[in-house]
């Protein structure tokens, strides 16, 4: 599990930033574990090292006291996603 950092903006729109860690990642989205929820249709960026991956939290579940996103990426056209 990769450290990450979270950014998004709450519904008041102040920017937010969480540390998280990678659960998992495939091409169609990712799987994080933060220690707050971030609301289904959130658009969030998750970014580690040079990477970085934008996408909207389909899920938000509560396990163990963490909780765990599920994240769609976004599609851009013309860009090639890892």
């Amino acid at each position: 599990m990769a450290r990450v950092d979270v950014l998004w903006a709450d519904a008041d729109g102040t920017p937010r930033v969480s540390p998280a860690k990678l659960e998992d990642k495939s091409q169609g989205g990712l799987s994080v574990r933060l220690k707050e929820p971030i609301g289904v249709g959130a658009h969030i960026t998750v970014k580690w090292g040079s990477e970085q991956v934008s996408g909207i939290v389909t899920n938000c579940r509560r396990e163990k006291g963490d909780y765990t996103l599920g994240v769609r990426r976004e599609v851009v056209e013309g860009v090639n996603q890892k």
